[in-house]
């Protein structure tokens, strides 16, 4: 994928952008206020999952011993963690290609929040329950994967819906050709059929269900919301749409 514009972008394509939604009667906003609020979420729920990671003091066995049994928490923080903080990397990309924010994203927005903040709980959730033993063990580690997969998925729709919103309304300072747009949507989206898919797995194998989350954590590594191109001499720039 191409590198990213220098941050602010063509004040000319902002203007544009900007004009068109004043022509279809809308009132953009700037993202300003809405990333700093999603900045102290993102920075909240990824501070709670290290508060999940408890080891019992001395007295309870060995030390190595503790730590091995501790694992589900440790595995659950990886890929909470990493989940949560390239979600992060992805929303600040896609808002530093907003040319404004209009009353529905603030909402869509609260919607991504609202899963990310949920988190750390279905992390523990999971932790405490997948390698448990006693009645209902089986059962309960499944019904934890899939609630742990579930919040993920939640998310992933938010995020989604962010960027199908933008495109949708055109509040991308660069607006992108339908073929790109419809290729980024479909390449961003497929996380979803992993998340999906996982929850089905997750009741018959709860830890495959674990690592496919994580599979899909990597994947949008490398997977990102489109950036515009660097604009060629003498004309301005814009999204290839090319990954």
């Amino acid at each position: 994928m191409d590198e990213p514009a220098p941050q602010g972008g063509d004040p000319r394509a902002s203007d544009a952008a900007g004009s068109a939604a004043a022509a279809r009667g809308q009132s953009l906003m700037d993202s300003a206020r809405l990333e700093a609020f999603s900045d102290g979420v993102f920075a909240v729920a990824i501070t709670l999952l290290a508060l999940n990671l408890i080891v019992p003091g001395p007295g309870h066995g060995k030390l190595s011993t503790l730590l091995g049994l501790a694992w589900p928490s440790f595995a659950g923080y990886l890929v909470s963690f990493l989940t949560i903080g390239i979600i992060w990397v992805n929303h600040h990309t896609l808002f530093k290609n907003f040319a404004g924010i209009d009353r529905p994203l603030l909402f869509i927005n609260l919607l991504l929040l609202f899963f990310v903040v949920a988190i750390p709980f279905a992390t523990k959730t999971l932790a405490d329950y997948l390698t448990a033993s006693g009645p209902n063990a089986g059962q309960n580690a499944s019904l934890a994967a899939a609630v742990f997969v579930g919040v993920f998925e939640g998310m992933s729709i938010g995020f989604v819906l962010l960027f199908w919103w933008a495109i949708k309304h055109e509040h991308l300072k660069v607006k992108l050709p339908p073929e790109g747009a419809r290729r980024a949507a479909i390449r961003f989206g497929l996380g979803n059929f992993g998340y999906i898919a996982a929850i089905g797995i997750a009741f018959v194998s709860p830890k495959t269900a674990l690592v496919i989350s994580l599979v899909v954590a990597v994947y949008y590594v490398f997977e990102h919301t489109p950036a515009r191109a660097p604009a060629p001499e003498g004309g301005a720039g814009g999204d290839t749409g090319e990954p």
